[in-house]
């Protein structure tokens, strides 16, 4: 099956629209792997996400001494026909916190509002709250077997090429 690169690009936008919630993947001082999640934001018009976090939660503290994480956003499983082909978004991110004094922090908390319920009202007005805005340096979207794509870099949703080989993609160092 050959698949169109714009037909591509309209389905991870509506993963990116569907989804309610990423999977982080940051690392502590002493490079502890930490797994975590937490609702977003898409912001189409920047090409990234927006994330309003706690610093109780360790992912948050990760998040701003390293300003990098991992990121994974896919379907659930309930809409999923086979559980190995699970649709979803896998990203490298630079992380740019985002202070309440910035215009950006409006921008990132009215997102998450629209999307998420005004539970960000109260989120955002407690003091350990953080709004962290998740760019991409590389991504890749994956979709089936043998249908796994390289995206441009900086892009959420850009294919850049079909990756292929019966080895599966090899990450450049």
């Amino acid at each position: 099956m050959i698949d169109s690169f714009d037909e591509l690009q309209l389905d991870i936008g509506r993963l990116l629209s569907e989804m309610s919630s990423v999977i982080l993947a940051t690392c502590y001082d002493d490079g502890t792997p930490l797994a975590s999640y937490t609702p977003y934001f898409f912001d189409q018009e920047r090409s990234g996400l927006w994330i309003l976090v706690s610093e109780l939660a360790g992912h948050a503290k990760n998040l701003r001494q390293s300003a990098k994480c991992s990121a994974l956003v896919l379907r659930d499983e309930k809409e999923s026909q086979q559980i190995y082909l699970r649709e979803r978004c896998q990203y490298e991110m630079h992380v740019r916190g985002c202070d309440r004094s910035e215009p950006d922090w409006r921008r990132g908390c009215d997102g998450l509002i629209e999307r998420h319920g005004h539970l960000i009202d109260t989120l955002e007005g407690l003091a350990d709250f953080q709004l962290f805005f998740l760019a991409p340096v590389s991504g890749r979207y994956i979709v089936g077997f043998g249908r796994a794509f390289e995206l441009k870099p900086g892009s959420l949703n850009q294919i850049d090429h079909h990756l292929q080989g019966p080895t599966g993609p090899q990450k450049e160092s």
